[in-house]
């Protein structure tokens, strides 16, 4: 019996040993020597959402960072903020930050990903978009419940995003999320605190490296007279019923919209 003992413990340390190795320290080993992008070098592109927060919320911002200007040091206070809450509250239980891949042979799609989360950039998640020091570890997260976030920099305003930390359910009338009232110093989801005001850099930030959206104001630009004569009533087309007699049976089953979240 004792022999038997002893097989069990030599070959139980000789699996954790092999499990660490394949597990911790090959992983490791291959990623020594490869820069990773710093906060200093993040914060050399700064989306035009942040500065809007500075402008649109600027006794909240300078509560949360000490300062009235977007600056490099705030943005980075803010993004940090924002992942730790991120993590804190688990969002990343029901959102993941992968776009999947397309199949090269014929261009289809793994759950339709490219489709519904990256439609302006038409790319699958590539390896580099996880090598800066805001994903170590990354937040790949496990499960769907609400949309991917990876490309999330720019979809909705930053008043969405505000509203939707306060009340999901006043931007997203099927949402499952719950309100995140302590994102907020007030009552009524109109003063963001450090977190909140954090959680919306975060977000903006995801993707602000493939694509900036069109920022909400712009300057100098040259006013044109409006004529309602240019955009007639709009006629939706007429549904033909399905074989079964519903019309809408052709219709995509994952949702169509990132609003249905």
């Amino acid at each position: 019996m004792e022999r038997f003992n002893f097989i069990f413990i030599v070959a139980g340390i000789l699996f954790f040993t092999l499990a660490f190795v394949i597990m911790g320290a090959l992983p490791l080993a291959q990623y020594q020597g490869i820069d990773v992008v710093s906060m200093d070098q993040i914060a050399t592109n700064i989306p035009y959402q942040f500065d809007e927060l500075a402008r649109d919320y600027p006794e909240a911002f300078e509560k949360a960072f000490g300062t009235t200007e977007p600056t490099a040091e705030a943005f980075k206070e803010a993004l940090e903020a924002g992942r730790q809450a991120y993590i804190a509250e688990a969002c990343w239980h029901c959102h993941t930050q992968q776009i999947r891949r397309i199949d090269p042979n014929d261009g289809t799609e793994v759950g339709h990903d490219v489709s519904r989360w990256a439609p302006d950039t038409r790319l699958e998640s590539e390896a580099d978009e996880y090598h800066n020091a805001m994903n170590y570890p990354h937040l790949f997260g496990t499960r769907r419940v609400g949309p991917d976030l990876i490309r999330s920099s720019g979809r909705h305003s930053n008043d969405w995003h505000l509203a939707h930390l306060w009340n999901p359910r006043e931007t997203s009338p099927y949402s499952v999320m719950p309100p995140y009232t302590w994102f907020f110093d007030d009552d009524q989801g109109k003063v963001p605190n450090a977190r909140g005001l954090g959680m919306v850099t975060y977000l903006q930030w995801l993707g602000s490296w493939h694509t900036q959206f069109a920022p909400s104001e712009y300057e100098d630009l040259p006013r044109i007279h409006f004529d309602e004569s240019w955009y007639p009533p709009y006629v939706p087309p007429e549904v033909q019923p399905g074989e079964d007699g519903d019309p809408y049976a052709e219709e995509d089953p994952y949702g169509s919209s990132e609003e249905d979240y």
